[in-house]
């Protein structure tokens, strides 16, 4: 009973029956409290009664039963109190069941029953809570025109208001909040509020004449506590009149600095400023807010009340800012002062409060008006004579900058995000007010590291202001005092934050102001080599150049392109002649104007972003599609002039950086008229067919002249012209016609024939190009293409793989649009052949292009309304399993393996190809081995664990039972893919399917799977949430290398996390595969170059790099680490710490007394036996290299070493040679064949100085080197 008597008993369920009994014993039927138990029986009597007299047992039969026994035992003067309080509980369940019109009818009697029952001298605390219940939904029911016909009942709820006991007192309060809210809009809420307010005034005044060490002055503070408590839940729901007599009486009780009191009153005011449906006076609520906000200087010290103060005021504020902006802005300077007094505490979470006040009263109460008040006063006041105080908005600036005092030197990080708040809403009048908090700024730059943590936020808040006052008014107060006679003093720290953060600036400002200092620092540089200061020459230069690179961040929005970029024309074309370092630069500038002004006039750009700065904002606001198109005006008359300067350079150039100078010219031609474009084309295609003819003759010239020396040299340089060519007139494709588009058609199709790889391969990257761009086009000739990709096939040059690739993705993609099923599967049959054969490339980047168009492919066969084109194509695919060579066998697996790892649907087929992948790893053939234990990796990883129990028993059988002659290659995949079995499916399932010969492995793997979960919950919870993201979602994307690789050093921790789940999006690039495979070569790197012990101690998990948290403490820890002893490789040290060299083998250690260990070597499963020249040749073709351990000359008799016959001296030492790292085993094979030259050099080389001998030796090598010439010819 009690544990619900506040929560509201009426809020359980009926029965289904529709009886209230059944739903009153089913809710208190199982409590063994006595009340509840007595509620039942009481209920349980009432029903019986109602069922004897024929009666329906609804809630208005209760009801009338429950009425009539609680009148007629309040009658009677020693009625037990635990049936009154029982039939009180009943009548508060069944109030909220019966209908309004009933208890309209009825209100006035139970009213009066219910007083009856409160006024009862034996009443318990149980029946009146209930009691309470009961007057409080009267009268939320009720009529509520005449407050004479409520009042007596709202009296009587209101005495409770302060009644001692807990639970009386707080139902009270809920029922007044109840009575209150259903009073709101009615005529009878003024004098209800004006009865909480006289009650409240009369005990403040019994409590304030009172004799405060007495007794009763002790119980009058305690009632306006507790009515106070009261008012936080009703304070919200009265009359405005009364609300503000209350917030009056507020601050009368605030000023005391009691703070159980003025906990009260903040608890009370929050929930006005809280809810914005509340009516209050402004003067009043800010009244209170300033008196809270003086108290809380000068008497607030804890870290919860400052907290919630500091959220208060911001709330309380922007208010008022709602209610009466003018008088809000009067008081904003105190709040300022209070919020900077709490930021210098020292409570972290009032602190951050604090911080999110400021920026929220700035944000919410600052308006333009503000400021244009203070910017007027300034300009038309001079500094020297002026009488007027300082401005509200000047009084607010110079509290925010006064939080940079070394005082708050602990929260410069929270105050700087302040600074950058301020400075967003100032704009550009902020050059009015924060000149002297800009400089401060730039004074902190000084500090050192040690002293200054926050340099990153500093940067962000400088370049805050750099955004708010533009960069003219920016330098002009902090300038990069380039004209200094000591370069060491230019403000180079301004040039990262200057790229960074300008926006919206002007490009008169660069032109002739920057670009001015420009050439004064290059008359500086050559006067400064001249007189022979090269440093201070190079330091100049690199000055020019900082310049420079900060034209893209001039063009990123500005706001004058069509007046002045005329102006920089001139300047921009110089340096692209003269300059070729700054050519990218100039090249992306150009580039950012005109992508920005086209999506801005084809309606692209979108405003509304969220990550976007107020600077940028505020700039692109600037922008509308009038303005953009007369910024492109400008721009497309500046083209020709700009085209013919840039395809000049970019035939001249041998290399185009980033391909910057190419795109260029593709921004440009999209902008500029047709007819220009066209005659640069037309120039273009005449020289490449003037080109292709010279090399046409030079061929046959060499031909001819067979016997002669070819000159190289200028095939070379017209197959690089004829290169440039193309790239140059596909550059010009957004502004090419259609007849001009067909006579560059033309030129590519005897390209793809060139005998020159470089330009077919050129050829093929320039038809991937038109196919992708124009899909008109591509309509057009589908035909003609397909027939010409079929004819050039016989010719194709391995380099120019991968773009014929993307050749056969757009036509194979256009052909998936036909609406003849047999013409789709014609020409995807076509084509699929070579896609899949591509896959076995040696050419990394060709390999990954080949993964990438199969996915691509299935995606546009399943975006089709047929869902079976996707599992056609996967048959297709499969039918290369029927190839008569390993090679197109592997490679058929893998494009299965590929497909079943980016589309979850095609899993189910994959199951099917279980017998022919089982029939196949019987092969004695490592090729085809590899492919299919990759593609049983990808089931198992991306299966879920039902479908995988069905298909357990082939599986492992599978595994287990292939030829012996290939299983030490790929041992360690297979137990890997037992470990993800094990993982998926659970030790016992496996356990079950297992043969009894290999029932030792599986018992090694349960425990070594055990130990790593011993080590993992033995770790901290601390280091296990610092793990990165990052790592995770890089190891989920496909890695070739990882699935198929045949290394017996697999990742054996690699479960379906590792495989990954997710797919890939559909934009994947070959730019990701590039960095997937360099991060592996880092991870490789890494296992040489950290500590090997450091992957085996910390939780078995590989070292993230990218883990702040956890390289240092790798790095910390590192010292105190045991070194590993397992590895043959490791040196040994005695306790002296003397190296130790074993003459011969190591001798044998004594067996481990772990019973994992024991299980490990006692092993006898076809998949652990290895025997000691098995284990000695995985250690010396481990990473570490070869390793020469010298046992091949240590004598059986005798200690030190004897001569071998065909052997090398001992000890004779060999030089390193590079090829040992390469990773081409006949490159290592040649490397190795040295070590026998290495006696007949020696004794050649005896007597001799070493001079001598290095010159002796050099000849020789010169020698070798022009047989070798002689034998290539």
């Amino acid at each position: 009973m009690e544990g619900i008597e506040m929560e509201g008993p009426d809020l359980f369920q009926d029965s289904p029956t529709g009886d209230f009994c059944d739903s009153v014993l089913s809710r208190f039927s199982k409590s063994d409290q006595e009340d509840s138990q007595r509620l039942c029986a009481t209920i349980g009597a009432m029903s019986q009664e109602l069922k004897e007299q024929n009666l329906p047992l609804t809630p208005v039969a209760y009801f009338g039963a429950t009425c009539s026994s609680l009148d007629r035992l309040s009658s009677q003067p020693d009625s037990p109190p635990h049936i009154i309080q029982s039939l009180t509980t009943i009548l508060s369940l069944l109030l909220p069941r019966l209908s309004a019109a009933v208890l309209k009818k009825k209100g006035d009697i139970v009213s009066k029953i219910a007083v009856t029952v409160l006024r009862l001298n034996s009443v318990t605390e149980v029946t009146l809570t209930y009691g309470l219940k009961c007057l409080a939904h009267l009268l939320v029911i009720g009529e509520k025109v005449s407050w004479s016909d409520l009042s007596q009942n709202y009296g009587f709820i209101l005495g409770y208001v302060i009644d001692s006991r807990p639970k009386v007192r707080r139902q009270s309060h809920l029922c007044l909040r109840d009575i209150l809210q259903s009073f709101r809009g009615t005529p009878v809420l003024a004098p209800a509020s004006e009865a909480i307010t006289n009650l409240f005034e009369r005990y403040l005044l019994l409590a304030g004449g009172s004799n405060p060490n007495s007794n009763q002055g002790a119980k009058g503070a305690q009632e306006v506590l507790h009515i106070l408590d009261a008012l936080k839940d009703s304070l919200s729901h009265m009359s405005m009149k009364f609300v503000n007599t209350v917030l009056k009486y507020y601050k009368t009780l605030l000023e005391l600095c009691q703070p159980v009191v003025t906990r009260r009153v903040t608890d009370s005011l929050n929930v006005v400023c809280t809810y914005t449906n509340v009516e209050v006076s402004a003067e009043a609520l800010l009244d209170l807010l300033s008196t809270l906000a003086l108290s809380i200087s000068t008497n607030e010290t804890s870290a919860v009340g400052m907290t919630f103060n500091a959220r208060l005021l911001s709330s309380g504020m922007l208010k008022v800012y709602s209610l009466n902006r003018q008088l809000c802005v009067t008081k904003l300077p105190i709040l300022f002062s209070t919020l900077k007094d709490i930021m210098g505490s020292d409570h972290e979470e009032a602190i951050f409060a604090a911080t999110e006040a400021f920026k929220s009263l700035i944000n919410g109460c600052i308006d333009e008006g503000l400021i244009k008040q203070g910017v007027d006063q300034i300009i038309n006041s001079k500094s020297d004579d002026r009488k007027s105080g300082p401005t509200i908005i000047e009084k607010i600036c110079v509290t925010i900058e006064s939080l940079l005092d070394y005082h708050y030197s602990a929260v410069w990080n929270m105050a700087f995000q302040v600074v950058s708040a301020i400075l967003d809403k100032l704009g550009y009048y902020s050059s009015y007010f924060m000149k002297g908090t800009l400089k401060n700024l730039a004074d902190m730059q000084s500090l050192s590291d040690d002293d200054f943590p926050y340099r990153k936020q500093l940067h962000e808040c400088v370049g805050s202001a750099l955004g708010a006052m533009g960069p003219e008014t920016f330098l002009g107060i902090l300038p990069l005092n380039l004209e200094v006679n000591d370069l060491s003093d230019v403000n180079v720290w301004l040039f990262p934050i200057l790229k960074q953060y300008i926006v919206g600036a002007h490009l008169s400002f660069f032109s002739e102001t920057l670009l001015g200092v420009v050439g004064e620092m290059k008359q500086r540089s050559c006067k400064l080599e001249l007189e022979g200061k090269i440093y201070s020459s190079r330091s100049a230069d690199a000055l020019v150049y900082s310049v420079w690179s900060l034209l893209p961040s001039f063009c990123n929005y500005p706001m004058d392109t069509a007046k002045s970029f005329k102006d920089l024309l001139g300047p921009i074309c110089s340096a692209l002649r003269e300059e070729h370092d700054i050519r990218g630069i100039i090249c992306s500038s150009l580039q950012i104007l005109i992508q920005q002004n086209k999506n801005i006039e084809e309606g692209k750009d979108n405003l509304e972003d969220a990550d976007i700065s107020p600077a940028k904002q505020l700039a692109k606001s600037h922008y509308t599609p009038e303005i953009a198109r007369d910024n492109l005006n400008v721009l497309t008359a500046s083209a020709p002039q700009l085209l013919s300067l840039l395809s000049g350079i970019f035939m001249e150039s041998m290399v185009d950086e980033g391909g910057s100078l190419q795109s260029t010219i593709q921004e440009l031609a999209s902008i500029a008229h047709e007819n220009v474009v066209r005659t640069l084309f037309r120039k273009t295609m005449h020289r490449l067919l003037k080109v292709t003819q010279e090399a046409v003759r030079a061929e046959a010239s060499a031909n001819n002249n067979s016997m002669q020396v070819n000159d190289s040299s200028t095939e070379s340089s017209l197959s690089l012209e004829r290169a440039r060519l193309f790239d140059l007139a596909v550059s010009l494709l957004p502004g090419l016609d259609e007849p001009a588009l067909n006579v560059l058609f033309s030129a590519i199709k005897p390209a793809l024939q060139d005998a020159d790889g470089l330009i077919q391969k050129k050829a093929y990257k320039v038809l991937s190009i038109i196919l992708k761009s124009q899909k008109g086009f591509l309509s057009a000739k589908l035909e003609e293409l397909l027939k010409l990709m079929i004819e050039v096939l016989p010719s194709l040059h391995f380099s120019a793989k991968r773009h014929r690739l993307d050749c056969l993705y757009h036509l194979i993609a256009r052909a998936s649009k036909d609406d003849s099923q047999q013409r789709r599967n014609e020409i995807l049959s076509s084509f699929l052949t070579e896609i899949i054969l591509a896959l076995k490339e040696a050419n990394k980047k060709t390999r990954n292009r080949a993964y990438e168009v199969l996915v691509q492919i299935g995606r546009e066969y399943g975006d089709e309304d047929d869902s079976g084109q996707r599992e056609h194509l996967f048959n297709m695919v499969a039918r290369g399993l029927a190839g008569e060579t390993p090679h197109m066998i592997s490679a058929a697996v893998k494009g299965l393996a590929r497909l079943a790892y980016e589309f979850s649907d095609l899993i189910s087929s994959a199951y099917k190809l279980l017998p022919s992948t089982f029939l196949l790893l019987k092969r004695k053939n490592r090729e085809i081995i590899k492919a299919n234990l990759g593609l049983l990796k990808v089931l198992v990883a991306k299966s879920k664990s039902e479908g995988l129990q069905a298909q357990l028993a082939n599986l492992v059988e599978g595994l287990l039972k292939w030829q012996d002659g290939t299983k030490n290659h790929f041992k360690a995949k297979v137990k890997l893919l037992l470990e993800m079995l094990v993982s998926k499916c659970g030790i016992d399932a496996v356990k079950a399917v297992m043969p009894e010969e290999h029932m030792k492995l599986l018992t090694n793997i349960r425990k070594i799977k055990e130990r790593k979960e011993r080590k993992q919950s033995a770790s901290s919870v601390e280091s296990r949430s610092h793990l990165s993201k990052a790592t995770t979602s890089r190891l989920s994307k496909w890695n070739h290398t990882k699935i198929f690789s045949d290394f017996d050093d697999d990742n054996t921790d690699d479960t379906d996390a590792g495989m990954g789940s997710g797919q890939q999006s559909k934009g994947s690039s070959r730019l990701k595969s590039k960095a997937s495979s360099m991060r592996s070569k880092k991870m490789r790197r890494a296992d040489k170059s950290l500590p090997e012990d450091l992957f085996d101690q910390l939780e078995d998990e590989p070292l993230d790099l990218l883990d702040r948290h956890k390289t240092r403490s790798a790095l910390w820890s590192s010292s105190n680490l045991k070194r590993k002893q397992d590895s043959d490789d490791e040196p040994e040290f005695d306790s002296d710490g003397r190296l130790i060299i074993h003459e011969g083998r190591k001798p044998k250690e004594v067996a481990p007394s772990d019973p994992d260990s024991d299980v490990r070597s006692e092993a006898r499963s076809h998949f652990s036996v290895g025997s000691s020249r098995n284990n000695q040749k995985r250690r010396k073709t481990s990473e570490s290299g070869w390793a020469y351990t010298g046992s091949e000359y240590a004598s059986k008799k005798a200690g030190g070493d004897v001569k071998r016959k065909d052997k090398v001296e001992p000890y004779a030492y060999w030089p390193l040679d590079r090829k040992m790292m390469s990773r081409r085993p006949e490159h290592r094979a040649a490397a190795r064949k040295g070590m026998s030259s290495v006696v007949k050099m020696t004794k050649k080389l005896e007597g001799k100085s070493a001079s001598n001998a290095l010159s002796v030796k050099f000849m020789k090598f010169k020698k070798a080197q022009k047989k070798g010439g002689k034998r290539k010819k």
